[in-house]
């Protein structure tokens, strides 16, 4: 195996061109466990009540996505109505600060000309109102076992902005809530039910450490991510064996594993690139914090699957 992958490495050397690549990446897919991992498992669930100026948006817009649910394959808590007794009821309430603050700011104009040019010019003031709008939502999810409040955050959004009487326009107050309430219902979302994402990571392209061969069979395997990212991965574990604990080469073999699923090898590996590749720290980091995600969404969801189909709800 490793003789086939060694021959693939060398041939396509000569294909590549002198042209300098752009960042190579590899593509990974997986799935994601909600924030709020105990309320997840709650199999029914149901939005009642949101007190508040613009608490019934922020009830309609969250039931929206909970209602869209499953569309990803996933399994999930089931959406029903409150009058059938659901296993978890969201409530909640909204609030709106909206303040403006006048001030002033200074222009010039030109109040002479000669030959075309300002030879002298005019300072004068204009009116300018800046203008913040505070959004605060309370939610909590009650179950109905009278187990607790598996869930319960408070979110905020802000914005600031200016204008004057003689540039910009004044903000909609209500054009800027609804972005806050829509922003708001789809984090919510991400916080009661696992879901998918797909996404590309740049591999590691430095060659420090490695012979002027290894080097090249490395730069051939950066190559082959976009092209072909089962024969990228099988060329750095090829590498690998040549030259053990290369920090980039052990980072891009993290990253293989995170695209593979195999996510207990990938933490392993990305542990050892923090030794090895101190320039990839922050990457490194990020890989860690993806793959121990990436692990507690796969079984949730797997107990998810395992568990009976909900019954008695009456739909």
């Amino acid at each position: 195996m490793r003789w086939r992958v060694a021959t693939l490495v060398g041939g396509m050397v000569a294909a590549m061109t002198a042209t300098p690549a752009a960042a190579e990446t590899l593509r990974v897919e997986g799935v994601f466990p909600a924030q709020a991992r105990e309320a997840s498992f709650l199999p029914t669930i149901a939005v009642g009540r949101f007190d508040g100026p613009d608490g019934e948006e922020l009830a309609d817009a969250i039931e929206r996505r909970l209602g869209k649910l499953g569309e990803d394959g996933l399994p999930h808590a089931r959406l029903i109505p409150p009058s059938l007794r659901p296993d978890g009821l969201l409530t909640g309430g909204t609030d709106v600060a909206v303040a403006d603050s006048d001030y002033t700011e200074s222009r010039e104009r030109c109040v002479e000309k000669k030959d075309g040019k300002c030879v002298s010019k005019q300072k004068y003031r204009v009116a300018c109102v800046a203008r913040t709008i505070d959004f605060r939502a309370d939610l909590r999810l009650d179950t109905r076992s009278g187990g607790g409040q598996p869930y319960a955050v408070r979110k905020t959004r802000d914005d600031r902005h200016a204008w004057c009487e003689d540039s910009g326009v004044a903000s909609d107050v209500s054009s800027v809530v609804h972005g806050f309430i829509e922003s708001v219902a789809a984090e919510v979302r991400l916080d009661l039910a696992p879901h998918a994402e797909s996404y590309t990571i740049r591999v590691q392209e430095r060659r420090d450490g490695l012979s002027p061969e290894v080097a090249a069979r490395f730069k051939t395997a950066v190559w082959l991510t976009k092209r072909d990212p089962a024969a990228a991965c099988a060329a750095f574990a090829a590498i690998d064996q040549m030259v053990p604990d290369n920090g980039s080469t052990t980072f891009n073999l993290a990253l293989c594993a995170e695209a593979a699923g195999r996510y207990a090898e990938a933490a392993d590996r990305y542990a050892r690139a923090r030794l090895f590749a101190p320039k990839a720290g922050g990457e490194v980091s990020k890989g860690l914090g993806r793959v121990g995600a990436l692990a507690a969404g796969a079984q949730d969801v797997a107990a998810m699957r395992a568990r009976p189909p909900v019954r008695g709800t009456g739909l």
